[in-house]
């Protein structure tokens, strides 16, 4: 597989993106506008056996049931041959209409993530971060340039749906029962500190280093979440012992907002 502008690919994805992409043209034929990665292979934050392949698929209309069983298919074929991309697919497929109209309308797209199987759901403006970065910095695999499919987006308001997100964290943190979910949230947290900070998003691993340093507080903490995205037995501790810490850590991470 080619790709339409030079990149330099993580090694250890390159088997696994022409498969989907020659699955895809063979599912969506014509309806197939353009396949687009994003994410952390984009901004520099992959960590090989850890990090998920995010793409958005583009096409003239919403998937009918057909299209979703073969793709269901087509994603459990992947993973059946390369086993260690299990619960690492990240895939959105949204028709181009929805995609230009998210902020005014909802549609339904079709969504397999991490921990969640594939399915349809209904998304409007509440995906405006992730198409923001998609617009960004999203790379064309198929089809024409991202930044041709989306209309631009303030970084005004991309920062206010920033801080409107890691709001929230304030609640699940009370409900997540596992140790990659609580790491997922102190980063997420830090990453999205910084971007109301600088203006910018960073990487994960730039937001954990910036925010160890400005809130050495919690320095600890968020090395030690750093630990459990890789490897949650990297230590004795469960889920129940260190969600307190967690919940103090978003607050006061929180609290920033209104200084």
């Amino acid at each position: 597989m080619t790709l339409n502008q030079s990149f330099t690919l993580d090694e250890t994805v390159r088997p696994v993106l022409p498969q989907l992409t020659d699955g895809l043209r063979s599912i969506l034929r014509d309806q197939l506008i353009g396949v687009y990665l994003y994410g952390s292979l984009i901004t520099g934050d992959f960590a090989s056996g850890i990090s998920d392949v995010d793409l958005v698929v583009v096409m003239t209309s919403e998937l009918d049931s057909i299209q979703f069983d073969a793709l269901h298919r087509l994603h459990q074929s992947v993973v059946e041959r390369q086993q260690e991309w299990h619960d690492r697919l990240e895939l959105a497929y949204i028709s181009a209409v929805a995609l230009r109209t998210f902020r005014s309308q909802s549609s339904t797209i079709g969504i397999i993530s991490p921990g969640e199987p594939f399915h349809l759901l209904e998304a409007g403006s509440d995906w405006l971060i992730s198409w923001y970065a998609l617009r960004k910095d999203g790379l064309a695999l198929i089809g024409p340039p991202i930044k041709t499919l989306i209309d631009d987006i303030p970084s005004d308001d991309y920062l206010r749906a920033v801080a409107e997100h890691i709001c929230h964290y304030r609640d699940s943190v009370k409900k997540t029962h596992n140790k990659q979910a609580l790491s997922y949230i102190v980063l997420t947290v830090a990453r999205g500190l910084y971007t109301l900070t600088h203006r910018r998003a960073p990487s994960k691993i730039q937001a954990a280093a910036w925010a160890k340093q400005s809130y050495p507080r919690w320095a600890e903490l968020i090395e030690r979440a750093l630990l459990w995205r890789a490897n949650p037995h990297s230590d004795q501790l469960t889920a129940e012992q260190i969600r307190p810490e967690v919940a103090d850590y978003v607050s006061d991470m929180l609290a920033q907002l209104d200084d």
